[in-house]
């Protein structure tokens, strides 16, 4: 992925994340995201006692295949699976917009 789009979507992803945990919450759970080539992986995380580390459980991967976004959720084994019921979207928006929508209860479980 070029630097452009890299940098607009750190943007976007910023802009969600800030949204989506307020102020007040963010001792409690924070969303982190990692960006790897032509992917893109959003992790929700939580404190673990006693040592106050955070602990992970990986939400959802987007993948930019053939210029277009497709959206991934992990099934029952922790691999990636592709979500069949959201078609691939050229626009990373348009995909982060139905990640939050979660209209088939794949992500927010």
């Amino acid at each position: 992925m070029d630097t452009l789009t890299a940098k607009r979507m750190e943007a976007l992803l910023r802009g969600y994340i800030a949204e989506k945990i307020p102020p007040s919450m963010r001792t409690a759970v924070r969303l982190v995201y990692k960006m790897e080539e032509d992917r893109v992986t959003l992790t929700e995380e939580r404190p673990e006692p006693p040592q106050y580390g955070w602990t992970g459980k990986d939400l959802a991967q987007f993948r930019l295949e053939q210029g277009a976004w497709s959206l991934y959720a992990k099934d029952e084994t922790g691999q990636w699976t592709m979500a069949e019921s959201l078609a691939p979207r050229h626009d990373f928006e348009d995909q982060l917009e139905q990640f939050e929508l979660d209209p088939a209860g794949l992500f927010w479980k």
